[in-house]
């Protein structure tokens, strides 16, 4: 990864206006070297300290990815980077991290070497591509989302282990859950594949202090532990986002979303409640030049900006609420926004040329177009029935139920990016694609490294997973 990531120069992702909140949480800001730019084209790693004034309450987004920039921060220093940090320290961070994840991954797998070496390589495909990989020197708080979830897909591929395996996988699946839902506001909705799958997850509390509680409850407590904390995270994060964001998306969602797919928008503007005079503000965002919150009555149709309004419509008018969906596809499809360039403005590149490296899922991504929301949905469908069949491999069945909770993620995404959202969609919906991915990876290693009678591990119990929850259906419901 560390090849992948800086040589032969480093790529990452170009700041798109949101880095100042994200990096406000260590008072950092950008230092904008010579022929590069602030915004969009270029990627500036080197941050320094800003005035006492630069950062407060108001303009400091709170993420879980704070947390890894603490850690990267002494790194930074100690890897020789000038400034007061490197982002470039924090692609280093990722590396050790990917390390680690993958290890716990192939510990999990059995079967003939060569198979497991091989969805090994299919997991690093993945998890290198151009989609996901520049996120690690980036600004932005999906770094904090993308391993979160790798996390929770290594730690929950253990619940088909022994008694130490499911404890230790459970461990890493709770923290990679927290930092997932507690990386920005859209991620709050992965409490619901996450904890549906907690509710299937039996936990033996043998070993631990709390072992002489026995009873059919006993192995459940650990996992309801956990899915309450992930809960509490989510309601932590809805409670500390900034406030100025709160009226951003829903308002972009009936401008440049709404009305942007509408074939009638002087009717759609009636139909929402709008003057029509704001039917000039179709497909304009909050951040334009001519944005509808500008306009000298917009405070009189603030209270129309809500999601029951956007909801009521679509329900009412399924032709725009599909054209969403198509457009919510094509995004998805995308797999990686192009309007970021990769490089620093050293290296010689061009403004805004994006790497292309390792790109093997981004290109099956584009190639599949809108079949590959219904195809991976189709997938956990599969997966959902597939479990249900599985009574005697322990293993096979978790990383089953692991795959159709990253199904979940990704039916958990669409929905608030494609419906409560209306731009970047592509960037919105990078941790559903992500899980895409892991679950294609997990759907091999389901089908040739879980042998019938592969060792569970001491401690095993016979049933790990007892009646299945489909995290798919809950997490569209």
């Amino acid at each position: 990864m560390a090849i992948r990531l800086f040589l032969p120069g480093p790529i990452g992702m170009a700041d798109n206006g949101d880095g100042p909140s994200r990096m406000c949480g260590l008072n950092l800001v950008a230092h904008i070297p010579k022929g590069s730019v602030r915004w969009f084209k270029f990627l500036n790693p080197r941050y320094g300290y800003g005035p006492p004034s630069a950062c407060n309450a108001t303009n400091t987004y709170t993420s879980s990815e704070q947390l890894l920039m603490h850690i990267a921060k002494p790194l930074s220093h100690y890897w020789g980077y000038p400034g007061a940090f490197d982002l470039r320290a924090l692609g280093l961070l990722f590396c050790i991290i990917v390390a680690f994840v993958f290890t716990v991954f192939a510990a999990a797998l059995r079967g003939h070497l060569i198979v497991r070496l091989l969805i090994c390589a299919a997991l690093f495909v993945v998890v290198g591509d151009t989609a996901f990989a520049g996120y690690a020197i980036s600004p932005y708080s999906e770094l904090a989302g993308l391993v979160g979830i790798l996390f929770v897909a290594a730690g929950a591929m253990h619940f088909g282990g022994g008694t130490r395996a499911k404890q230790g996988g459970l461990l890493l699946f709770t923290a990679g859950a927290l930092l997932a839902v507690t990386s920005k506001t859209q991620a709050v909705t992965l409490i619901v594949p996450f904890a549906a799958l907690l509710l299937v997850v039996r936990v033996p509390l043998s070993g631990l202090p709390l072992s002489r509680l026995h009873g059919r409850f006993a192995p459940r407590l650990l996992p309801a532990v956990a899915a309450l904390l992930i809960a509490a995270s989510g309601v932590f994060t809805m409670q500390t986002q900034m406030k100025a964001f709160e009226p951003i998306n829903r308002t972009e969602m009936i401008f440049d979303g709404v009305l942007g797919h509408s074939s009638d928008p002087s009717q759609t503007a009636k139909d929402l409640g709008l003057p029509q005079h704001f039917v000039q503000y179709k497909g304009f965002d909050w951040w334009a030049a001519h944005a509808p919150e500008r306009d000298p009555q917009f405070s009189e149709i603030a209270n129309r900006m809500t999601y029951g309004n956007i909801a009521t419509y679509l329900v009412e008018h399924p032709g725009v609420a599909t054209s969403i969906t198509l457009g919510g596809m094509d995004a998805f499809a995308a797999a990686h926004p192009d309007y970021l360039g990769s490089y620093p403005a050293w290296t010689g590149h061009p403004a805004g040329t994006l790497e292309s490296r390792l790109t093997l899922f981004s290109d099956f991504a584009r190639a599949s177009g809108r079949a590959l929301v219904p195809g991976l949905l189709a997938l956990g469908v599969f997966g959902f029935f597939w479990y249900r069949r599985l009574r005697d491999n322990q293993r096979r069945a978790a990383f089953v139920a692991v795959m159709v909770c990253m199904i979940g993620v990704v039916a958990a995404q669409f929905a608030s990016a494609v419906y409560g959202e209306a731009i970047e969609d592509t960037k919105h919906l990078v941790y559903g694609i992500f899980a895409g991915g892991l679950a294609i990876v997990l759907t091999a290693a389901a089908a040739f490294c879980c042998p019938p009678g592969a060792e569970q591990g001491p401690g095993s119990q016979n049933t790990p997973l007892e009646a299945p929850v489909p995290c798919t259906v809950a997490a569209i419901g």
